[in-house]
């Protein structure tokens, strides 16, 4: 369905469908869009591990986010503010609405600065914004592999040596630790990232789904790698936080490709991560502590492709140890989907049916979820 057209309210300021509510100065000098996004889900799951099946039922509120995105003084300033108010957007034991705050400054049309917190520049599915999945949420190895928020300063290009798109890179300095947290020491994450566009300007490489159905095809290449130096949680900027006051040094790699064509799309990435020591043992409170990292590598296949504006898409994902003694056990995912886009990524239905397994084919949780989101 194509976008509807935008609505004046009063003068300098619109409504419209998928992009928000705007105000404008007369002169252009400022921006102010407000949007507001829901995820409503209802989620079964069966898991076999145990001696009697589990089963679990339940209706949530995935995402609620609110976003504030503009300029100030000038389009070559920029801001991105998003909360997010939903239980699953918050950590655990900590209430911090923020997930992006972030001030961005072009100097010129290749090149920019951005400061605050953000997404970590690393692997292209993490990137994508969960509004634009073709699946109802990203992939296991994501979850458990990907770098996530921080805070931090990177300088990115989205065209290289304005060649009309065909590099982009981006280079950051992280705190290591996550959203809104402030460091024990003075280790740090430092980021890189390279994406190569063989096929020229691909402008929806950074969400699922060939929406535009071009007759030409489209082709995007990435690789990233990071450092996190002395990180204190069990995924490197989240997850659990550890006892001990060392820290692990781990380095990550990862490597991605998308592709477009005629209502087809393939996503293909392999994450690896490794600690340079796997395990710490230090005294707590008086009791001998041993703490263990999860040292691993993943790779996700997925691929979809529209009937009419009906999209059938499905997803295998699997993570392994990369040594023994490592934390991180043998996972993997197998799944398929539906998603209905009545208005885009702006207005959708999805389901898909999966399960999750291991080592052992008997040990299966069967995973079945509906997701409806709005985003305004």
């Amino acid at each position: 369905m194509p976008p509807t057209a935008a609505m004046p309210l009063a003068e300098g300021l619109e409504a419209e469908f998928g992009r928000g509510i705007t105000l404008r100065s007369d002169d252009g000098d400022f921006s102010l869009t407000v949007r507001g996004r829901i995820q409503a889900r209802a989620a079964f799951t069966r898991d076999l591990a145990g001696e009697e099946p589990a089963d679990a039922f339940a209706f949530l509120i995935r995402r609620m986010r609110l976003v504030f995105l503009g300029h100030l003084g000038s389009p070559k300033l920029l801001f991105y503010i998003q909360l997010g108010f939903a239980p699953g957007d918050l950590e655990p034991g900590y209430f911090n609405p923020i997930r992006d705050a972030v001030i961005t400054w072009m100097p010129t049309s290749q090149l920019g600065v951005q400061v605050g917190q953000t997404k970590v520049p690393f692997n292209r599915e993490r990137v994508i914004s969960s509004s634009a999945l073709q699946l109802v949420d990203r992939s296991i190895v994501n979850a458990a592999l990907n770098l996530d928020r921080d805070i931090g300063i990177q300088l990115f290009s989205n065209d290289l040596f304005g060649l009309g798109g065909y590099i982009g890179a981006q280079l950051g300095v992280y705190s290591g630790n996550g959203r809104n947290r402030i460091n024990r020491d003075l280790g740090l994450l430092y980021v890189a990232r390279l994406q190569v566009q063989p096929t020229g300007r691909f402008d929806d490489a950074y969400a699922e789904a060939d929406l535009l159905r071009t007759r030409t095809p489209r082709f995007s290449i990435g690789a990233g790698f990071a450092y996190n130096h002395r990180t204190h949680r069990e995924n490197g900027t989240h997850g659990a936080f550890f006892q001990l006051d060392e820290g692990f040094d781990v380095f990550h790699a990862e490597a991605d490709v998308a592709f477009k064509w005629n209502g087809f799309s393939l996503l293909a990435e392999l994450l690896w991560r490794r600690a340079r020591a796997d395990t710490q043992t230090g005294v707590v409170d008086g009791v001998l502590v041993t703490e263990r990292f999860g040292s691993a590598f993943g790779y996700t296949l997925q691929a979809g492709y529209f009937v009419s504006v009906i999209e059938l898409a499905a997803r295998f994902a699997e993570i392994r140890p990369t040594h023994e003694g490592s934390a991180m056990p043998t996972q993997r995912e197998l799944l398929g989907g539906v998603g209905w886009y009545i208005h885009g990524h702006n207005l959708k239905l999805q389901a898909d049916y999966g399960v999750l397994f291991g080592d052992r084919l008997v040990d299966v949780m069967h995973q079945a979820r509906v997701q409806l989101q709005l985003f305004y």
